[in-house]
C-alpha cells in the first residue's frame, strides 16, 4: 500500500523508475519476482521536488563553463541549500512510520539514495542499462531511529556531490537538474557479505566465469573496500571454484550507537575462505539468474546472514571491459596520504616558521607518547610505533598538517579510541576522510571494554588531584627559571634541555582531560536529543557557561581590569586613547606618571599574562611579554568599548540562568535534570583544566622563545647569523646543535639565507585545502602543486556551526592578519580563518564574530558565549567568499552568514547607536560540535 508520501515496496509505484530511480524499482521488480530482496519503502523524487521547491531563488546559480574548481564550489553551495532546507514535517512523520515496520529487532535500517532519470530519459540515470554508475549518491548503513531524518537529509544532499556534480557535467548533463529518491530497508543481520558480476568485470574471461568478492561483516566492507576480501572467479558449468585468500583481519560491523565501524576479524576465521566452493556457486549462479532476468550482465550485492541465507540488496547492470590481453601491465594503485589542518591551525594558522615547527613537533612527541603511556598503551606497542610520533605532523609549503595516517594509527593504540573515535574526527578532522582504521572485533572489544571501565573510572577520579599538582608543578617550574639575558649560551643550552626533558615526563596529563570532555559532551548531545528534543541547542552551549574562571578567562579579566583603572583615571584614559606612540606611553603608566596603582595593575599583568598574544605559540610572533608596550594597543579598544569584568560575568551567569530554565521547560523528570546538571558540571570541570593546560603550554612555549631568543644574540655576536630573526629560519635541534654538537657541516648563516628565500616564495602562495589527500610516492612538493588552493566564491549566505545566539547586522571585517589596529575591528563583524588567545583585543571590540574553522569549544565560540556576542564558527570558505566592508548578517542561532544589499541611509548609525540591528539574546536554536583531542 501507499503510506502518504511513501510507496511501499508492493506498490505500482516502487516499481516506475521515474518516481523512484531505477535502483529501487528494479528492487520492487525483484521482490515481485520471487527474488530474497529485504522489504524496503521508498521515498520518491517528488519528495526531493517539493524541498527543491522550498528553496526557490536560494539556490545557488552554477556560471556556465565552470572548471572542476568552479563546480566542486557549487556542489558544496547546493548541498548546503538541501541540508538547511531539512525535511518536512509530514515527510518526517511517514519516514518514522516506515522505520517502526522495517527495523525489527535490530531497531537499525538501510538508507540508500538514488537518482531518478527525466522523462526525456527514461532510460538513463543512476543505475540504468544506458549509465550504470553507481555510489555517487550517499548510503549508510545500520541507521537508528533519532538519526533516520538526518540520514535522509543527507541522501538529497548527495544529489550535489561533488563527484557526481563532475561525472554530469562530463558527460553533458545538466548537474544543477539532479533529483534524488531515497530507499529505506531492513538491515540484514550479515555475517558474510558479497559483491558478484555476472561476468568477469575485468574482460579477459567475462564470457566464461562469474566473479565474487566476500567479506566478513557488512557490505560497506566490499563495496567501499575497508575489509580484507577474498575473490573467487566461478567458472559456468561444472568448472573448479578458483579462489584468491587474503589473510583476513577487519571487517565491517555495526557501531554500538549506531552507524557503521571497523571491526576485527576472529582469529579462527582469519585464515579461511569467507565463502566455501558451494556457497561462491550459489552468489554466481544468483548473478546469472538476475543476467537472465534482466537480459544484461548485472553487478549484484548481497548478505549471508549466519544460517546460510542469501539476500540480495541490489542489483545493476554491469560495466564489462573489452576483452584485452591478460599480459596487459597494470599500473598499481597509488597510495595516498591524507592531511589536515583541522584544530590543529588554532595554534599554528597560516605560514609558519621552521624554527616554530620543530618545536611543535617536539611538543607533539613526548605530549603524546607519555599521553598514550598513561591511557595503557604498552611500552612494547609504544617502542613499535615510536617512528609515527615524529611524523604525526608535517611542513607542508611552511603550513603545519596533522599526518591522519600517523594520527589514527597511533590514537587505534588507545583501548578508549574507538568509543570516541566518531567525536575526535568531527573535532580535528572537521571533515570526513578515507583513512580506514582497524578495530577490535566484538569479543575483543567487549574484554578491552571490561579491563578500560575501571581504569578510566580511576583516571577520572584521579584526574582533579593529578592536574592540581601538574600545575602546581609547572607554576613552580615556570618562576624558577633565570631570565636567559643574564645567562651564557651553553647556561641556556642545559636549561632548555631540562626544561623539555620535565615536560617529557608529565605533558601527556595535559591530554588525558581531553578524553574526558569529548566522551561528556557527547554523552551531553545524545541525552539533550533524547530527553528534551524541542529544547534550543544553545541549551547545551548555555549550560557550558558560568564555570570556574579558567587561566584564559583570567587573563582576559586581568586585561578588562587594566582597562578599567586606566579608563578611570582622566591623565592616563587621555594618553592611552590618543597619543599613538605606544612606547612612550607604555614608560610613562609603568614609571607611575598616572599612578602607582596602575603601574603595578599592568606590570603585574605583563608578568603573570604576557606570554598570551597574538598566535602565541608561534616563535616568530611578539607578543607582550618581549614588548610590553604593546599592552597599550590592546587597551585602547577597550577602553572605548567600555567593556568591564562585572559584564562579562554577568553575561555568562545570564546565559547559564536561561540555559537552566530550558532544562527546566523541557524535561519534567528531576532525576533526568539532575543527572544533566551532574555531566555539565563534570564536563565544566573537565573544560577549566583542558583550558588551563592549554594557557601552561602557552607559557612553556613564551619560556622557550625567550631562551631561543637569547641564544640568537649569542648567535649574532659570534658571526653565526646575521641578524637575531634569522633563528626562525633554523630548526631548534640546529640552534642547540650549534653548540652541542651534531649538526650537519656548513654555516648556520648561509642556512638560514637559504631558507629565507624558500619562506618569501612560500609566504606569497595561498594556502593548501584544509584537508586533502597526496600520493604517498611521490615527493610533497609536487604533490601540493597538484592539490589545489585556498579557494575564492561569491555566495549570498553561508552555514557554519552555530555556536552563541543573537543576530547582528554590521560590515564585515575580514582579517587574515591580526597585525591590525584593533580599532579597525571595533563595531565590526570579525571574520577569520581561525584564532587563537592572542586574537581576544580583536574580538572584544567586534560585534560578531565568525571563524572558518573551529569547533563548538574552540576559542572563538568560547569567547563569543563569553561576550554574548553572536558566534558561528566553522564556516567553509567564508574569508575567500564575504568580501571585506560587505554589509552582512550574523545569525547565531541559526549558523548562518548572509550577505545582503547595502542599508538604508541611516541604518548603520542607528545599529551602531541603539543596537537595533544586533542582539546578543540566546533565544533560537544552536548547533554542537566536539572537543579537540589535540
Amino acid at each position: 500500500m501507499t503510506q502518504g508520501p511513501i510507496f511501499a515496496d508492493t506498490t505500482p509505484e516502487a516499481a516506475d523508475p521515474l518516481l523512484v530511480g531505477h535502483k529501487f524499482a528494479r528492487q520492487a521488480q525483484l521482490r515481485a519476482a520471487g527474488f530474497r530482496v529485504p522489504e524496503f519503502a521508498c521515498l520518491p523524487v517528488a519528495a526531493f521536488d517539493r524541498v527543491r521547491e522550498s528553496i526557490g531563488a536560494d539556490f545557488p546559480e552554477l556560471a556556465p563553463g565552470g572548471g572542476p574548481e568552479e563546480l566542486a564550489q557549487w556542489s558544496q553551495r547546493a548541498a548546503d541549500a538541501v541540508l538547511r532546507a531539512g525535511v518536512p514535517d509530514d515527510v518526517c512523520a511517514a519516514l518514522l512510520d516506515a522505520f517502526d515496520r522495517l527495523a525489527g529487532d535490530a531497531g537499525t535500517v538501510a538508507v540508500r539514495s538514488c537518482a531518478v532519470p527525466t522523462a526525456d530519459d527514461a532510460e538513463g540515470g543512476e543505475d540504468s542499462a544506458g549509465d550504470p554508475f553507481a555510489g555517487l549518491g550517499r548510503s549508510f548503513l545500520a541507521v537508528g531511529r533519532d538519526e533516520l531524518i538526518e540520514r535522509v537529509a543527507e541522501c538529497w544532499a548527495s544529489a550535489f556531490t561533488a563527484e557526481g556534480v563532475l561525472y554530469r557535467a562530463t558527460r553533458d548533463a545538466d548537474p544543477t537538474a539532479t533529483r534524488m529518491a531515497v530507499g529505506i530497508q531492513r538491515l540484514v543481520p550479515a555475517a558474510r557479505s558479497f559483491v558478484a558480476f555476472s561476468r568477469d568485470p575485468r574482460g579477459t574471461r567475462g564470457a566464461e566465469q562469474a566473479l565474487v568478492a566476500a567479506a566478513y561483516g557488512l557490505g560497506e566492507g566490499v563495496v567501499q573496500e575497508q575489509a580484507d576480501v577474498d575473490h573467487f572467479s566461478v567458472p559456468r558449468g561444472t568448472g573448479a571454484v578458483e579462489a584468491q585468500l587474503v589473510t583476513k583481519k577487519r571487517r565491517v560491523v555495526p557501531d554500538a550507537v549506531g552507524g557503521t565501524t571497523i571491526g576485527e576479524v576472529p582469529a579462527d576465521l582469519a585464515e579461511r575462505p569467507v565463502l566455501d566452493d558451494a556457497t561462491a556457486r550459489r552468489v554466481a549462479d544468483l548473478a546469472v539468474s538476475l543476467e537472465e532476468h534482466f537480459g544484461l550482465p548485472q553487478d549484484i550485492e548481497g548478505a549471508i546472514t549466519e544460517d546460510g541465507d542469501i539476500h540480495l540488496v541490489q542489483a545493476r547492470p554491469a560495466v564489462i571491459a573489452p576483452l584485452a590481453s591478460a599480459a596487459a601491465p597494470t599500473a598499481p594503485a597509488a597510495r595516498e596520504l591524507h592531511w589536515s589542518n583541522g584544530n590543529i591551525s588554532e595554534s599554528f594558522a597560516g605560514f609558519t616558521s621552521m624554527l616554530t615547527y620543530s618545536v611543535a613537533c617536539e611538543l607533539y612527541a613526548v605530549g603524546f607518547e607519555e599521553l598514550y603511556r598513561r591511557m595503557g598503551v604498552s611500552e612494547r606497542t609504544l617502542q613499535r610505533h615510536r617512528y609515527e610520533l615524529r611524523r604525526m605532523i608535517g611542513y607542508l609549503d611552511g603550513r603545519v598538517y596533522m599526518r591522519l595516517e600517523s594520527w589514527y594509527r597511533l590514537h587505534s593504540q588507545m583501548r578508549t579510541f574507538a568509543s570516541i573515535k566518531r567525536q575526535w574526527e568531527k573535532a580535528v578532522v572537521t571533515v570526513g576522510s578515507s583513512v580506514a582504521m582497524e578495530a577490535p572485533g566484538r569479543l575483543k572489544r567487549l574484554a578491552m571494554r571490561a579491563r578500560e571501565i575501571p581504569a578510566a573510572g580511576a583516571r577520572r577520579a584521579l584526574a582533579p588531584v593529578r592536574m592540581r599538582r601538574f600545575f602546581g608543578w609547572w607554576d613552580e617550574r615556570r618562576d624558577a627559571l633565570p631570565d636567559p639575558r643574564t645567562q651564557s649560551a651553553g647556561e641556556i643550552v642545559e636549561d632548555y634541555r631540562e626544561l623539555w626533558s620535565d615536560v617529557a615526563l608529565r605533558w601527556g596529563g595535559t591530554l588525558v582531560t581531553n578524553s574526558h570532555v569529548i566522551a561528556e559532551l557527547d554523552l551531553a548531545e545524545r541525552l539533550m536529543k533524547r530527553w528534551a528534543p524541542e529544547a534550543d541547542r544553545g541549551t547545551l552551549n548555555g549550560m557550558l557557561c558560568d564555570g570556574p574562571a579558567n587561566r584564559s578567562v583570567l587573563s582576559l579579566r586581568s586585561l578588562l581590569t587594566v582597562a578599567e583603572a586606566v579608563a578611570a583615571h582622566p591623565e592616563a584614559n587621555e594618553s592611552v586613547l590618543n597619543d599613538k606612540d605606544s612606547e612612550e606611553v607604555w614608560r610613562r603608566l609603568a614609571d607611575g606618571e598616572f599612578g602607582t596603582g596602575i603601574a603595578e595593575q599592568a606590570k603585574a599583568h605583563v608578568k603573570r599574562y604576557g606570554d598570551r598574544g597574538l598566535h602565541d605559540l608561534k616563535f616568530e610572533s611578539t607578543v607582550v611579554a618581549n614588548a610590553p608596550h604593546l599592552l597599550i594597543d590592546q587597551l585602547r579598544p577597550v577602553i572605548s568599548v567600555g567593556r568591564t569584568v562585572e559584564a562579562s560575568i554577568e553575561e555568562e551567569r545570564r546565559a547559564r540562568q536561561e540555559a537552566e530554565g530550558e532544562l527546566r521547560t523541557h524535561i519534567g523528570d528531576p532525576a533526568r535534570r539532575a543527572a544533566l546538571r551532574v555531566l555539565f558540571w563534570s564536563l565544566r570541570r573537565n573544560l577549566l583544566i583542558r583550558e588551563n593546560a592549554r594557557f601552561c603550554r602557552t607559557e612553556l612555549f613564551g619560556a622557550s622563545r625567550r631562551m631561543v631568543n637569547a641564544l640568537a644574540q649569542h648567535l649574532v655576536e659570534a658571526g653565526q647569523l646575521d641578524e637575531a630573526a634569522d633563528v626562525y629560519d633554523l630548526t631548534i635541534e640546529e640552534v642547540l646543535g650549534a653548540y652541542e654538537g651534531g649538526r650537519p657541516g656548513g654555516e648556520l648563516r648561509e642556512l638560514a639565507r637559504v631558507r629565507a628565500a624558500t619562506r618569501k616564495q612560500a609566504t606569497e602562495r595561498l594556502d593548501p585545502p584544509n584537508v586533502f589527500a597526496t600520493d604517498a610516492d611521490v615527493p610533497l612538493t609536487v604533490a601540493l602543486a597538484s592539490a589545489g588552493t585556498a579557494r575564492s566564491t561569491t555566495a549570498s549566505t553561508l552555514t557554519g556551526l552555530a555556536s552563541s545566539g543573537g543576530v547582528v547586522r554590521g560590515r564585515a571585517r575580514v582579517v587574515t592578519d591580526p597585525n591590525i589596529d584593533p580599532e579597525s575591528c571595533r563595531g565590526k563583524i570579525l571574520i577569520a580563518r581561525e584564532t587563537d588567545p592572542g586574537w581576544l583585543v580583536l574580538m572584544l571590540v567586534a560585534k560578531g564574530l565568525v571563524a572558518e574553522r573551529g569547533t563548538v569549544l574552540s576559542h572563538m565560540a568560547i569567547t563569543g558565549r563569553i561576550f554574548g556576542v553572536p558566534t558561528v564558527v566553522a564556516v567553509p570558505g567564508v574569508v575567500d567568499t564575504v568580501p571585506d566592508g560587505a554589509w552582512i548578517e550574523v545569525d547565531g542561532d541559526r549558523g548562518t552568514i548572509t550577505v545582503l544589499d547595502e542599508p538604508e541611509p541611516g541604518a548603520e548609525g542607528a545599529a551602531a547607536s541603539d543596537g537595533s540591528e544586533g542582539s546578543g539574546a540566546k533565544d533560537g536554536p544552536d548547533e554542537s560540535g566536539a572537543v579537540a583531542a589535540s
